[in-house]
This record gives C-alpha cells, sequence and structure tokens, in this order.
C-alpha cells in the first residue's frame, strides 16, 4: 500500500518536471501568517479565494514552534473542526509543495483555534502542458489504501530555515 503511494508520487514528480512548470511561493495569509484570524474563518476564506494555485505551488504556512501547528485533514474533519486524526501534522513552520491537483484542507489541532477559523481549503489546480503531446498515466494498481492514504501522498513537504540564517 506504502509503495505504490510512494511509485504515484515519483511519478506525480516527474511529470510535473518534464513540464518544467515554475513554482509560486505563497505566503498563508500573507502578513497575518498561521494564525487564529482576527476575521474569523472568512479571512483565509478570502485569502485562498484570491489566489488560483496549481500544482508544484509552494505554500508557506509562517508560525512559531509552540504557538501553533498545522494539520492536514479531510473535509468532514475540517467542516466540523475534528482534529482528533489528522492526516499529517506539522509541529513548526513549514513550506508544501503540491504535486498533484485536489482540493486540501488544514486547521490547527490546538483547542478552539479551528472554531475560531484557524482553517483553510486549498483548490489546487492542474497545470497545463507546454506541448500537445499526452504524457501516459500510470495504471492504477489494485490496493486497499484509502482517499485519506492517496490524500497525503499527494503533496511534499519541506521546512523552512529560520528566519535570518
Amino acid at each position: 500500500m506504502k509503495t505504490m503511494n510512494v511509485i504515484v508520487v515519483v511519478l506525480a514528480m516527474a511529470v510535473v518536471l518534464l513540464h518544467g512548470a515554475e513554482a509560486v511561493l505563497y505566503i498563508v495569509g500573507d502578513d497575518l501568517g498561521w494564525a487564529i484570524p482576527p476575521g474569523g474563518a472568512a479571512t483565509y476564506a478570502a485569502w485562498a479565494a484570491e489566489h488560483s494555485f496549481v500544482v508544484n505551488d509552494e505554500l508557506e504556512f509562517d508560525f512559531a514552534v509552540g504557538e501553533q501547528d498545522l494539520a492536514l485533514v479531510t473535509k468532514d474533519d475540517y467542516d466540523s473542526c475534528n482534529t482528533a486524526d489528522p492526516l499529517s501534522l506539522f509541529q513548526e513552520a513549514v513550506t508544501l509543495q503540491f504535486i498533484a491537483s485536489d482540493t486540501f484542507y488544514f486547521t490547527s489541532t490546538l483547542a478552539g483555534h479551528c472554531t475560531k477559523g484557524q482553517k483553510i481549503a486549498i483548490y489546487i489546480g492542474a497545470t497545463l502542458p507546454p506541448s500537445p503531446s499526452p504524457v501516459p498515466s500510470p495504471t492504477p494498481c489494485p490496493s486497499s489504501s484509502s482517499a485519506d492514504d492517496a490524500l497525503t501522498a499527494k503533496f511534499v513537504s519541506h521546512k523552512i530555515m529560520a528566519k535570518g540564517n
């Protein structure tokens, strides 16, 4: 199951590299960073709506260690602010590069943060290939992996160097 996810990630990264798409780096929330927004959930929803994210783009979630965290969750958990079992959890600032088109749901697992609006849904659109020649898709193998496993395999994370380094 995990081997299949790794193969899919490697193939997806190869397709992106072949397309030569240049990544754009976005700082989630701009000057606010990743925190409880003063305007509630509408703050991050408005921020996401102002941007058109595509495969290979990078999103930086900037926050101080110990003051915030970042969790990738399912849509159901995002909607209900259930952070008991996140798909991935980051305890320090992180930059995520997205290698597949999908909607990704993020929140904080700290008590009350999600309900106060510290959550964001990010839609990553597909990039268009530079030439009309199609890239063959990998043949799916039957497996017992869940949709949640597939979701976590669609991005690669990179730690951010401490500011000033």
